[in-house]
């Protein structure tokens, strides 16, 4: 399986986010900035979520798709709660990173997985187990 595009969008996220992060830091909180962050990055995700969804399509993932949903739920719900009147920019970055970093692996990790460990790791034992 091939992920190169989505792990291309993961990247930009991450990258995004810590440029805004940096100016909510240098330039203060506005909330005009912290509204332009989160609307930027929400966009940023649905692009992810669509090279997730093309480069995903017609593999038999079974309950390793659930892990990326909600690595990408929680970077989503990350970027909303930038718009958040007196949100905490710093535990949202972390928010963020804490689900765009794993998700970056893990995908690099489908891209060197065989299918025949994929189909495996996709049964119910793994579903089972979580």
């Amino acid at each position: 399986m091939r992920t190169l595009q989505t792990q291309m969008r993961v990247r930009r996220a991450l990258r995004t986010e810590a440029e805004y992060h940096r100016r909510l830091l240098t330039e203060g909180q506005q909330s005009e900035l912290a509204q332009a962050a989160s609307v930027r990055l929400l966009q940023v995700l649905r692009d992810v979520r669509a090279a997730w969804a093309q480069e995903s399509a017609g593999v038999d993932l079974g309950a390793l798709r659930t892990h990326v949903s909600r690595w990408l739920a929680t970077m989503e719900a990350a970027a909303a709660g930038l718009a958040q009147p007196g949100c905490d920019s710093d535990l949202v970055s972390q928010r963020f990173a804490e689900a765009g970093v794993p998700l970056l692996v893990f995908l690099r990790g489908l891209d060197d997985s065989s299918a025949h460990l994929l189909a495996e790791l996709a049964g119910p034992a793994l579903a089972r187990s979580a």
